[in-house]
């Protein structure tokens, strides 16, 4: 006998994860939370996640802007990356695996400097993310420049009688 419960939940295997990590979580805004949250059980074993923004927004039941603004702040807080279109990799701090010795492994190999318990992960993240901002600016501003044709001097035009 089954549960109605059962029935409509589709069946996943269980996945084990040490998420101490996320005590070094910086102060995010709310969408990227929910966001982190919904990667995070949406996951493959070793935190891969295979989806685009617009099956994130949909399962959030969010607009798609949302997902685009929400996703910079996990990028810089270094929770997120982006291996590409439609393919993300959770850290692995906060990742879920088969089995206890696969995370151990994983935060073993991660550069000193990909570790998220070393180091003020709060300057870290606000720095990473003003760095976003500037870029997203200087690009925006070289998109304006191309953008605008250069006025040139009049050409004197000689008269006809």
């Amino acid at each position: 006998m089954t549960s109605a419960a059962e029935e409509w939940v589709p069946r996943r295997d269980v996945l084990w994860g040490s998420f101490n990590g996320l005590a070094y979580v910086p102060r995010l805004p709310p969408t990227a939370y929910t966001l982190l949250l919904h990667m995070m059980t949406e996951q493959k074993p070793g935190g891969l996640v295979v989806a685009t923004h617009s099956e994130l927004a949909t399962g959030l039941a969010m607009e798609r802007g949302m997902i685009s603004r929400a996703m910079p702040h996990l990028v810089a807080a270094r929770l997120v990356t982006v291996l590409r279109r439609g393919r993300f990799q959770l850290h692995p701090m906060i990742a879920a695996f088969n089995d206890p010795r696969e995370q151990q492994r994983a935060v073993k190999t991660l550069p000193k400097d990909m570790r998220l318990d070393i180091g003020d992960f709060e300057d870290e993240y606000e720095r990473r993310f003003q760095h976003h901002l500037d870029e997203k600016a200087r690009k925006a501003e070289t998109k304006t420049k191309r953008n605008v044709t250069p006025i040139s001097k009049p050409t004197h035009l000689k008269r006809v009688h």
